[in-house]
């Protein structure tokens, strides 16, 4: 009878000990950035400075451009919804029901320049290519381009998905998903799907937030129209109600020993 207690005395050690792995490995699978001990302001500015944000076919800018003679401007900048001036802090913030749409053939069409070669351009490119076109026809031209349908949508397991604006063109991953509400217990880290659609062709990739490799992703920083998906975690160590599963599991299990040592006595 003594020996068969301390088979179940063992078994109990045992599962006890499985229980604080189970415990410990679900854990790690809830952190973000779970490897990153240290890291250097170096690796993180080469990540930075890889990212440019190009423009697509169907994107929606807004343009303004101030100069030193108003009337030459007029025309222009009122297609963005905005007054011309003799410079950036004269101009009023833009209508965003309006502005320049790029075209199914790349371009935009602009006041006096007609057709101007849009998609491909970063926003400072599509600047500059202005301003260079414009000197032909006003004094000291200074341009302002800026994105109004910048947006991406979360999609699965977050508290609350949808799509949301960007207010600038460096929006993270990481700042997207706490716009959502940040992912749920049942959301799966280490496998978030981003789907993005460049030049005709949708891409994926799949980021693991666990993981500091993130800041190296072409995906770490969003792109308009982007779609971030949550898959489920298949194995649900987490309830709906915020209870871990193997807690239940461990105690109905400890309870069972505990019955059999009593009714072998």
């Amino acid at each position: 009878m003594s020996r068969l207690k301390n088979d179940f005395v063992l078994i109990a050690i045992l599962l006890l000990m499985a229980f604080n792995f189970n415990s410990c490995t679900a854990s790690r699978k809830v952190v973000y950035l779970y490897d990153l001990k240290d890291t250097t302001a170096g690796n993180f500015r080469t990540a930075q400075s890889g990212f440019e944000n190009l423009i697509q076919k169907n994107d929606l800018l807004w343009i303004t451009v101030g100069g030193s003679n108003i009337a030459d401007l007029v025309v222009i900048n009122s297609a963005s919804g905005v007054a011309a001036g003799t410079g950036l802090s004269s101009q009023t913030t833009g209508n965003t029901s309006t502005g320049y749409m790029v075209e199914a053939d790349g371009n935009i069409k602009l006041p006096f320049l007609d057709k101007v070669k849009a998609e491909g351009l970063s926003r400072l490119q599509l600047e500059a290519s202005i301003t260079e076109k414009l000197m032909d026809y006003t004094k000291h031209p200074v341009v302002n381009v800026r994105f109004l349908n910048y947006s991406f949508s979360v999609i699965g397991e977050v508290i609350r998905p949808g799509r949301f604006n960007m207010s600038t063109e460096r929006t993270t991953l990481l700042e997207a998903l706490s716009m959502a509400g940040d992912i749920s217990e049942m959301g799966k880290r280490e496998n978030v799907l981003v789907i993005r659609e460049v030049n005709g062709e949708r891409l994926m990739g799949r980021i693991n937030l666990s993981s500091k490799n993130l800041f190296n992703s072409p995906y770490y920083y969003l792109k308009t129209n982007d779609v971030i998906y949550v898959e489920p975690v298949k194995t649900r160590f987490i309830t709906r109600s915020g209870v871990p599963q193997y807690f239940s599991i461990a105690a109905v299990a400890i309870s069972l020993l505990i019955t059999i040592i009593n009714l072998s006595k």
